[in-house]
C-alpha cells in the first residue's frame, strides 16, 4: 500500500504526512516513509535521530544495484523510468531488506529514506526533478503487498505530476487548508492530470469549525473529503518544545487518518496497468530527452515482455532481499 501526501507550501503537508506515518507505525509491524520534498523536513517532523543518506546524490548506486543481472540492456544506462525486466533487482518494504537498510535512518519501527534537497554545486543549473530519478527507479522496482506500507511526503503543489512518480502510489492526499490558494491546488490538480483525479483525496487541515470543512468540501468536492484536522494548540506546544503534547495532537488528527486508512485499504493494484504507464513514461522520456542526451537508442532491445507478475508468483516476493 503506497500513499502521497501533497499540498500547498505552508499547508501541513509533512505534518500530516508525520502523523499518518505515526499512526500507521502504531497498527503495523514497518513503515517505510520516503521525505520526496525538496525542503527534507520530514525528519525532523518525526523526531528522528541520526545522519540521512540522500537519494539524490546517488543516482548511480541505486540504478546499479536496480539492474541486477538483467541482459536487456547491454552497455545502456539505466534511468529513473527504465522498466525492470528478467535479472532485475527488487525491493521490499521490509525492515530487514538490505537496500533499505543501506539507505534508510531507523527509528523503532520505521525506516525513512530521504531523496534530499539541493547541493551548493545544483545552484542555478538544476532541477529537482533530477534529484527524484533515484526515488522513481526504486518505486518501479518495489514490490508491495497489501500488508506493506509505504507514506510518502512529496513536493509542494502539482509538481508530483512532471514526473513518473504521479503514478507510483495507490492513493493521492492533498493537505488542504480552508483558503482559496490552497484548495486552489488541488483544483489545478484535477485539471492537468483528470486520469489520476479517482485516486486522489483531500484532507482538512488548521480547520477551525464546521464552516471551514464544508467550506473545502464546496471547493473540491464531498466526496473527496476524508475528514478535518484541527487548528491545534497543541501541535503549537509541541513546536515550542513540549515532546508530550504530540501525542495529543496525533489523537486528534486519528478520524481524518482512520478514512484514509479505510481508502487506502480498499484500493487493488493493477500491476499491468502500472507497467503500462512505466512503459510509455520511459518511450516519452527516451524520445524526449534521453536516448539524444546519451547518443544511444535506449529504446531498441529492452524486454518489453516482462511483468510484474513474473516476479510476485514466485517465493522470491517473501524475502526481505
Amino acid at each position: 500500500m503506497r500513499v502521497a501526501f501533497l499540498g500547498k507550501g505552508g499547508a501541513g503537508k509533512t505534518t500530516t504526512a508525520a502523523g499518518f506515518i505515526q499512526f500507521m507505525s502504531e497498527r503495523h509491524p514497518f513503515v517505510l516513509a520516503v521525505d520526496a520534498d525538496v525542503n527534507a523536513h520530514l525528519k525532523s517532523a518525526l523526531n528522528l535521530q541520526g545522519e540521512i543518506k540522500q537519494l539524490g546524490l546517488h543516482f548511480d548506486k541505486v540504478t546499479d544495484y536496480l539492474r541486477g543481472e538483467r541482459k536487456d540492456l547491454g552497455d545502456r544506462p539505466m534511468i529513473g523510468t527504465t522498466p525492470p525486466a528478467k535479472g532485475s533487482n527488487f525491493i521490499y518494504p521490509k525492515k530487514d531488506n538490505h537496500f533499505i537498510k543501506e539507505y534508510a535512518l531507523y527509528e523503532r519501527n520505521i525506516a525513512l529514506l530521504t531523496v534530499g534537497t539541493y547541493q551548493q554545486e545544483d545552484v542555478g543549473g538544476s532541477c529537482y526533478h533530477e534529484k527524484l530519478k533515484s526515488l522513481a527507479g526504486i518505486f518501479h522496482h518495489m514490490l508491495d503487498n497489501d500488508d506493506d506500507v509505504v507514506i510518502a511526503d512529496t513536493t509542494a503543489g502539482t509538481d508530483n505530476v512532471a514526473t513518473s512518480l504521479s503514478f507510483a502510489y495507490d492513493i493521492n492526499v492533498f493537505v488542504l487548508e480552508p483558503t482559496e490558494k490552497s484548495t486552489q491546488v488541488y483544483l489545478d490538480y484535477k485539471e492537468i492530470a483528470p486520469q489520476f483525479v479517482e485516486r486522489t483525496y483531500v484532507v482538512g487541515n488548521k480547520v477551525d469549525g464546521e464552516e471551514d470543512a464544508e467550506y473545502i468540501k464546496g471547493r473540491v468536492g464531498a466526496d473527496k473529503y476524508l475528514g478535518s484536522i484541527p487548528y491545534s494548540t497543541y501541535l503549537k506546544k509541541f513546536e515550542q518544545g513540549d515532546d508530550d503534547a504530540i501525542n495529543s495532537f496525533h489523537k486528534e488528527q486519528e478520524a481524518a487518518f482512520e478514512n484514509v486508512l479505510k481508502e487506502l485499504k480498499s484500493r487493488k493494484r493493477d500491476w499491468n496497468e502500472y507497467m503500462e504507464r512505466l512503459q510509455k513514461a520511459y518511450a516519452w522520456d527516451c524520445q524526449r530527452w534521453y536516448s539524444d542526451y546519451y547518443k544511444q537508442d535506449l529504446e531498441s532491445g529492452i524486454d518489453k515482455t516482462f511483468r510484474y507478475e513474473d516476479v510476485l508468483s514466485t517465493k522470491k516476493t517473501a524475502m526481505p532481499v
